[in-house]
This record gives structure tokens, sequence and C-alpha cells, in this order.
């Protein structure tokens, strides 16, 4: 039996607050061009999971995960328990986190009405600004209700000042093109204060109660050098 509005309850109280259900036969031919070896005509939805703002974070403080990776790991279990007890134990096919797939999130993201384009290079919500995260993707066998957010502005479009820019001690970020090489040879300089923080993330103006605290950004940008190192 699928109950996912009461799922989506269900994953909100576990930090995943962020859900969409989009329809695999109808994503955008660009979209599918990008997933070639994703089997998307033998599913009917493709499920997206995320989190804004703090909750997630402040339920795995709670939980203490013993896992190498808490994040993914906690966020694949309560995906799959979301799956197996709401939407009525589909077939399912994995797509993030941990697997090989290249998954386009933030044309996912964009689709599903969660956010637009940034100059820091990430996605910003009209909810939660640039404090939000893909956590989970994965296809189903079974014909969930569609759901996906209003469509709203982007904050950025109201942004006179754009400090994310003037405040990146590189130049990195910029209108309409993000510079990846540029940041990532700034942070892994020794002693460089963007190694496990973004001052430019954390200058945007937009809800700034969602912002996550300092150990949830350290985690985050320390984890990244580690990954690639």
């Amino acid at each position: 039996m699928i109950n996912s509005e009461q799922g989506f309850q269900f994953l909100a109280a576990g930090g995943l607050n962020l859900a969409a259900v989009l329809d695999c036969a109808a994503l955008p031919a660009e979209l599918r061009a990008m997933m070639t070896a994703v089997p998307l005509e033998r599913y009917q939805r493709l499920v997206l999971l995320g989190h804004g703002g703090r909750r997630l974070w402040e339920v795995l403080q709670e939980s203490e995960q013993a896992a190498s990776d808490p994040v993914d790991t906690y966020s694949r279990n309560l995906a799959q328990q979301f799956a197996r007890d709401y939407l009525g134990d589909p077939e399912t096919y994995w797509l993030y986190p941990n697997t090989p797939h290249l998954v386009p999130l933030q044309r996912l993201g964009a689709l599903a009405g969660w956010s637009h384009p940034s100059p820091l290079g990430l996605g910003i919500s009209p909810e939660f600004g640039v404090w939000f995260a893909y956590r989970a993707a994965f296809l189903v066998a079974a014909n969930v209700p569609l759901h996906h957010a209003i469509p709203q502005p982007s904050p950025c479009d109201r942004c006179a000042d754009k400090p994310c820019i003037s405040t990146c001690p590189v130049g990195a970020v910029q209108m309409g093109a993000f510079d990846v090489s540029g940041c990532w040879a700034y942070r892994t300089q020794p002693q460089s204060p963007c190694a496990d923080r973004c001052h430019a993330r954390m200058a945007c103006p937009y809800f700034p109660e969602h912002r996550y605290s300092l150990p949830q950004i350290q985690y985050h940008y320390g984890g990244s050098l580690r990954w690639a190192a």
C-alpha cells in the first residue's frame, strides 16, 4: 500500500525534509541523455530526497552514527525504510549515493522546484537558500503520486549586493561561471582559510536561520578534501 504523504512526514522527522517524486517518462530529453546508463524505461518514478537546514545534522548527533560516512549511510537507510514502509516495498534502482552513476542532481533539483543556479556553483533554494543538499535518489517500479515544490523565484534575483562574489578571497565566485579550479587551488594551500568552510557561501544573506552549524560546515568541507586526497 502506498502512503507517500505519511512517508514524507516520516522523512522530515528524520531530517530529510525535501522530497520529490518525478515521472520517469516525462523527464526532459537533455536530462535523460545524461542518464543513458540508467534503465529509466523499467521504472515509473524517480524519487529525489534531500535536506534543508540543520535538522539532519541534529538527528545524526543524537543517533551517534558509527559508519565511516554517516551522512550517506543514514540517508540511504532512511530512504530504504521510506520505500519499504510507505511506497509498498517496490522494486528499486539506486542512483545516489554510493553508486557508480553520475546523476545530474542539480538539474533534478531544478525540475523538482527546489533550486535555481547561483554564482557559488551551488543551487540556491527559495526556502533554505544555499543551506540544503541532495541526499538520495532512486527509481521505483510503482505509480507513486507525483510530488514536487511549487516553483518560486530565485533569491539571487533580488540580491543587489552579491556578497558571495565580493567575499570570495580568490575571485572564484562569479556571475555565470564558478571557477572550480581556482577555488580548489586556494583551498588546498597550506593553512588556507577556506579549507574547512566557504566564506562566500557563509556570506549569503538569505535564510541565515537555516545556516549549518560550524561543525556541520567543517564536516562537509573537510570531508571534500579528505575524499579527494
